[in-house]
């Protein structure tokens, strides 16, 4: 009898927790991002020359000997005001996601719950009504 209500409830839940694992994987599509740009080496085209760089992580401008034409180039390739607006574009959708994620769960969970406990009661009435009519 509650089982319509029950599918309705679940089925909301499971609509937040899609909508919370969908975020938390352009967020997490996101980090990975990141961390390509910050940890792997990459190439500048300069004219007619290509200039390696490396990874903005592990670039010390006094142990590289690039000249300082190079150094700039690199820095300016993969600038870090743009790496950190890529980690605070990250945030968001990570903690709408998680919250999203974390809510339907307990949806499902509490929902469950109170359908168990309403069929316990109806269990326990029918076996009320069983003893109160013994000779049937």
């Amino acid at each position: 009898m509650q089982w319509p209500a029950r599918q309705e409830f679940d089925r909301w839940a499971g609509r937040q927790q899609s909508w919370g694992a969908g975020l938390m994987a352009l967020s997490a599509a996101l980090f990975l991002w990141l961390a390509y740009l910050l940890l792997i080496p990459f190439s500048v085209d300069d004219y007619h020359d290509e200039v390696a760089c490396e990874a903005p992580v592990f670039y010390d401008s006094e142990s590289t000997p690039y000249s300082e034409g190079a150094g700039k180039l690199c820095s300016a390739e993969r600038d870090w005001p743009e790496l950190l607006g890529i980690g605070a574009l990250a945030v968001p959708p990570a903690v709408a996601g998680a919250a999203l994620f974390t809510s339907g769960s307990a949806r499902k969970r509490a929902s469950a719950h109170v359908f168990r406990i309403l069929e316990m009661r109806e269990s326990e009435e029918r076996a009320r009504q069983k003893k109160a009519r013994p000779g049937v």
